[in-house]
């Protein structure tokens, strides 16, 4: 027995023996990989992006991409190479250009990236051996309109028109610029027919339903069309939006969207709108924006009634300053919060529309202004540090005392949790050294962001007189109470019309004139301010947007 299991023991280890033996009948092949010119790998890919629409290209260059250590002809004839993305194969070439409408085709895509690429291979793959090495791709495919692209609403002969200007960064000879592109009336391109009557605002909608991006209400003095704002398709009209039908005598004067500052908790946008006859109508949405339609019903205020002309400017989520013109007053337009339930274990939290008059004031007489007081302006602000933390906010009101001959600068405090006006005691009311009226345009940012020019625009307010623009520069220290008042450094050819800001920097300034003419500056030294381009979209300019993803930090223009 012992024989037989030593037998046993050394057949198998001559058996292993011979499979390990080496008979000489293999091939050795030398490989010779392409050097990258980076990892590429899961860690640090290859980024790429490319822009959906008509004219948007693709460049594709894997020859930027590697070099070979050896002759790099011969060794071009030794490989083939592959493109994919989501794992289609798109291209065998090695430098090629597609439109970025056929390589969403190719690949199946249904959305459009935000946040949020598609992964993909470049790779280098030997005829002989298919031996393959690949490098890895994170490409971006952003939509026809896209974040920091900016929406344009002018006349066009009796009707309105919506353009749209893309910034796009281009490399030329080793350096990056940006050209800005105008694609005029995109609206009836897209859409198949214009836009009546004159124009009015382009209002801007966190609506996560219509698009990743959000939505826009083209506003006219007949038509308020909903837009994509990715593809600039047409998806409903406000009008029919109500849940009983559009009101009777329903013609729009103005519309603000209040975001959800807290949607974590259940919090949806909550829409105001004002007619011409100044009713004010308003929208709830759910968190997922699901459900939400107007009430057909004007909203109640309080026994007094109302006739609400303004709608003020606010950061994204925060409250709408309004000015009810029946009582002289201002109001505040926001959501409240009720936890509905029996008891503490089964409560749901509900929002509401609340829009709050202001009933106490302290040198702006915000609970009762003089009869015959001009409104010219209402914005959220953020220019006192000190007092106006949390749910606390500052505001700033631009308005016209009877005899008086400047227009007036007066701040007032507005508290959240009390519901209530607010004095910190370093609220300031100043006088300009011009009385402005209906046709001047203002622009403002009560931003809360810390970046240099962003911090900046905190202490300055636009105006503008004709085809002058002037601003308001305050200090930033919130014990000094002076202002100076600074004459923009630049020729505007026609009437100033709108004005925006580059939302995200505040480093850039964009004028709108009657004659068409837009005109973007660099304004990081806003004593010298660089014009960046000038176009002209051939009539009045009502309205200049930027799109792009906004934070409770960020100006809700």
């Amino acid at each position: 027995m012992k024989s037989i299991r030593l037998y046993i023991i050394l057949f198998l280890f001559g058996l292993l023996t011979g499979c390990f033996e080496d008979e000489g009948n293999y091939s050795y092949e030398e490989i010779n990989p392409p050097l990258w010119s980076d990892n590429f790998n899961t860690s640090s890919p290859k980024r790429m992006s490319g822009y959906a629409g008509d004219g948007e290209v693709m460049k594709f260059r894997g020859s930027k991409m590697f070099t070979w250590e050896t002759d790099s002809a011969m060794r071009a004839e030794e490989v083939r190479y592959e493109w994919k993305i989501k794992g289609v194969v798109i291209s065998e070439e090695l430098d090629f250009d597609m439109p970025t409408d056929e390589v969403v085709k190719k690949i199946g895509l249904t959305r459009y990236s935000n946040d949020v690429g598609e992964w993909g291979t470049f790779s280098v793959i030997e005829k002989k051996t298919g031996i393959t090495f690949p490098a890895r791709l994170f490409v971006y495919f952003y939509p026809p309109f896209a974040p920091d692209d900016w929406f344009i609403l002018s006349e066009n002969g009796d009707k309105s028109k919506v353009s749209v200007i893309s910034p796009r960064t281009v490399s030329e000879n080793g350096k990056n610029t940006v050209n800005y592109k105008l694609k005029d009336d995109v609206y009836a391109t897209i859409n198949g027919h214009d836009i009546p009557g004159k124009p009015k605002d382009l209002v801007m909608e966190t609506s996560r339903d219509v698009s990743a991006g959000g939505a826009c209400v083209i506003l006219t003095d007949q038509v308020a069309y909903e837009v994509n704002v990715q593809t600039m398709t047409k998806v409903d009209e406000v009008k029919d939006q109500f849940l009983d039908g559009a009101p009777a005598d329903f013609k729009i004067a103005a519309m603000r969207e209040k975001a959800p500052s807290s949607p974590s908790f259940g919090e949806g946008s909550a829409s105001f709108i004002v007619t011409e006859d100044g009713r004010l109508f308003t929208r709830m949405r759910s968190a997922n924006y699901l459900v939400g339609k107007y009430l057909t019903e004007p909203y109640y205020i309080d026994a007094k009634g109302y006739e609400i002309t303004m709608l003020g400017h606010s950061t994204y989520g925060q409250n709408i300053p309004c000015y009810d013109a029946k009582n002289r007053r201002v109001v505040m337009a926001t959501t409240w919060r009720e936890d509905v339930g029996e008891d503490m274990y089964n409560k749901t939290s509900v929002y509401k529309t609340r829009v709050i008059p202001l009933k106490s004031h302290v040198n702006v007489p915000v609970s009762g202004f003089a009869e015959g007081t001009e409104m010219l302006y209402l914005s959220q602000k953020n220019h006192i540090s000190w007092g106006f933390t949390g749910t606390s906010l500052l505001f700033t009101a631009y308005y016209n005392e009877p005899g008086a001959d400047g227009t007036i600068i007066g701040d007032f405090g507005f508290d959240n949790r009390s519901a209530a006006f607010k004095y910190a005691g370093l609220e300031r009311k100043l006088t300009l050294p011009v009385k402005l009226d209906a046709s001047s345009v203002f622009l403002v940012s009560s931003n809360y962001r810390s970046s240099e020019y962003a911090e900046d625009a905190k202490y300055r307010d636009f105006y503008s007189v004709g085809n002058e623009l002037y601003f308001v520069q305050r200090p930033d220290f919130y014990f000094d109470f002076s202002m100076r008042v600074v004459k923009f450094n630049a020729t505007i050819p026609s009437k100033i019309t709108s004005l925006a800001y580059a939302f995200f920097d505040l480093d850039q300034l964009w004028i709108g004139c009657e004659d068409g003419t837009i005109q973007a500056y660099d304004i990081r030294n806003i004593n010298s301010p660089v014009l960046l381009f000038e176009k002209n979209v051939g009539g009045k300019v009502a309205s200049i947007k930027q799109i792009g993803w906004h934070t409770t930090s960020h100006d809700w223009y």
